[in-house]
């Protein structure tokens, strides 16, 4: 079997008008899908909201690159990974395990919490591999713990791919992970270099069969107000192309 990202096409999901900021970008998608009516969506995403999105995800037709926006939106990868039909395992790429849970219960859904949901309610997601996570990896709750396995920054791209056990993997990245030299984000950040990054990124999607990839990260700023961050937003930009290159181009 010849291994690659399963679809091409490049999807922009619009919660607060960042992406009308990044030209480049906005030129290279396929569609966008408007969120921002939705209420509940910040941080915290109501059940309500969820389904909201779930439906308008689900009328998408390009499935292949999907940018999110925020951070404080990366439980969509939640609903992205709702949609797979086949065992598989998640690459994540982040500063954060994203895998706290408030309350220590299952069922309320954040940025925080998103990948112990999936690990404990998506019975084909096999394995979680997250790599630059900070040492919150600690709080794991025991119910999940056993699904998810963490590396270091420096994690080298051939040791990573020889440990997934499925064939077909899911890409999530938060730029947090990167140095703030390669992204600028409102979490705090990791140092991997945005080099290891897509070269990690190409690796994996020609060794295994990659079945989506999203990418968040980005700093919060109004359009109207993107002028005082022009160059954090553009920086931004130019990683997010990147991505977008190692990724499609592998």
């Amino acid at each position: 079997m010849i291994m690659a990202l399963s679809h091409h096409e490049t999807t922009l999901l619009d919660f607060d008008g960042i992406y009308s900021t990044q030209p480049e970008l906005s030129e290279r998608a396929d569609e966008w899908i408007e969120l921002a009516d939705i209420a509940g969506t910040y941080l915290f995403c109501a059940q309500e909201a969820f389904q909201e999105i779930r439906r308008r995800l689900s009328a998408r037709s390009a499935r292949g690159l999907t940018f999110i926006g925020n951070g404080n939106y990366h439980y969509v990868t939640y609903a992205l990974l709702c949609e797979i039909d086949r065992p598989f395992s998640l690459a994540l790429f982040d500063h954060h395990s994203d895998a706290r849970l408030s309350d220590g219960r299952i069922g309320l859904l954040s940025c925080g919490s998103w990948v112990a949901e999936a690990a404990a309610r998506l019975p084909l997601l096999r394995q979680v591999h997250i790599i630059g996570a900070r040492t919150d990896r600690l709080a794991l709750p025991p119910h999940v713990s056993d699904k998810i396995r963490f590396w270091s920054e420096d994690t080298s791209a051939e040791q990573l791919v020889s440990a997934f056990l499925t064939e077909h993997v899911y890409i999530s990245v938060d730029k947090d992970v990167l140095d703030r030299r390669f992204a600028v984000t409102n979490w705090d950040h990791g140092t991997m270099s945005l080099r290891q990054l897509t070269a990690t990124l190409g690796r994996i999607v020609r060794a295994k069969n990659v079945l989506g990839v999203d990418v968040c990260g980005e700093l919060p700023a109004s359009p109207a107000d993107a002028w005082r961050s022009a160059k954090q937003i553009k920086r931004n930009e130019l990683t997010n192309l990147a991505i977008l290159e190692s990724v499609l181009c592998a």
